[in-house]
């Protein structure tokens, strides 16, 4: 060490510059503070400020059937069960997504429209196209009934909204000659 000293005198004629010396004790305490402050400040900030609630989405849902195209028969359809998403606002709702049965020990299963939902309209999802989370399992149509809906969407303020149902243990499917707005289920309020 004192030779480069010796070496910047003697060369350039410059001392070396004075370096700041911390102790063993500083240094531990500017090593700690470094980790504690940070960590200190997210602890406050997770503690003391309140989460803000996701908006409330005025979505109506229903167990339904839909007549699909037959892939084995070009020329014949069939009627699957499904569920169907009502949206009664004057906004149309992009990205909509559906999960069935979240609690518990079964699995949520998820489906998407990527186009939404028209002000006004519906939109119906066969319960055949809801797969788990990983991709790997569809959901057990005629094995397993649908509990639980929740329904995710993103508003035209683009703020995600998000509305749970709880269906009747024994869901009835609407008949032709029942009126509509009847068989519609509307969302758990939250306290």
């Amino acid at each position: 060490m004192a030779s480069i000293g010796c070496f910047f005198k003697g060369t350039f004629g410059l001392t070396p510059p004075p370096g700041i010396r911390l102790n063993r004790i500083w240094l531990t305490l500017l090593i700690l503070g470094a980790i504690l402050v940070p960590v200190a400040s997210a602890l406050g900030l997770f503690f003391l400020s309140t989460p803000i609630p996701e908006p409330q989405l005025e979505a109506r849902v229903r167990l339904d059937g839909i007549w699909i195209q037959d892939p084995n028969s070009p020329s014949a359809k069939k009627l699957v069960p499904a569920i169907s998403i009502l949206n009664p606002t004057s906004d149309s709702w992009k990205q909509l997504t559906i999960g069935i049965n979240k609690s518990g020990r079964n699995n949520q299963f998820y489906a998407s429209e990527p186009a939404g939902v028209p002000a006004g309209g519906t939109v119906s999802i066969p319960l055949a196209a809801f797969v788990a989370r990983n991709g790997s399992v569809t959901f057990p149509v005629g094995t397993r009934n649908v509990r639980e809906v929740t329904v995710f969407a993103k508003l035209p303020n683009s703020a995600r909204a998000v509305s749970e149902f709880v269906l009747p243990e024994n869901p009835t499917v609407p008949k032709s000659d029942q009126s509509q707005e009847a068989s519609w289920i509307s969302p758990m309020t939250k306290p």
